[in-house]
Parts: C-alpha cells; sequence; structure tokens
C-alpha cells in the first residue's frame, strides 16, 4: 500500500489528506428504507475499511460489490473515517479489467 501525506488549509476541519492505493472488497455500508444500496466501502485484507466518496466515480464501484478492486484516490481522515475519493480502479475479477479513467468532458 502507498500513502502520501499532504497538509490542507489548516482552517479545514479535515487538516491532511493522503494519495493512497489500497485493495480489498467492495461492500455494501447503508441502505435506503426500500434496500437499495447507497453507501458503499472497502474492505481491505488487513481489516481496515475505506469508505467511497459518492460522486460519479465512487458510484462505478456500485456495480462491483463482493469483487476485488484496486483504487488509487486520495483519503481524507474525518471523525474517524476514512474516506477515499476515487481517482482510478482496476476491477480483479472482471476479464476486462483494465486501468478505469474518469471520462473528460
Amino acid at each position: 500500500m502507498t500513502i502520501k501525506k499532504h497538509k490542507k488549509n489548516m482552517a479545514s476541519p479535515v487538516s491532511e489528506y493522503e494519495v493512497i492505493m489500497v485493495q480489498g472488497i467492495v461492500i455494501p455500508t447503508d441502505w435506503d428504507e426500500k434496500g437499495n444500496i447507497i453507501d458503499i466501502a472497502v474492505s481491505t485484507f488487513d481489516e481496515d475499511v475505506y469508505h467511497i466518496e459518492n460522486d460519479e466515480r465512487g458510484r462505478q464501484l456500485m456495480s462491483l460489490i463482493r469483487e476485488e478492486v484496486e483504487i488509487k484516490g486520495t483519503i481524507k481522515h474525518k471523525d474517524g473515517l476514512k474516506k477515499i475519493k476515487v481517482d482510478m480502479y482496476i476491477s480483479k475479477k472482471r476479464e476486462e479489467s483494465e486501468l478505469k479513467f474518469p471520462h473528460i468532458a
């Protein structure tokens, strides 16, 4: 696992963020009243949990529930949780496992 630490603005409630690569299984962490998954995380093999930012790239991982992935992203530490904003990911299970990059508009 690779980690690079950076300092953010000291006035920010989150004073540090890290560029990180993690490998693990995509798991659901929250559901709506109809039972639909609304939040996910990656559970790593060293029993760490990284909650996935609910943005466009993060939502792409919802189709990979219970699959092994490798993620590169920026992690924030806030309120005892680790939340990762996904920059890119690789699905380890799917045959078409290739680096997924964001679409540039």
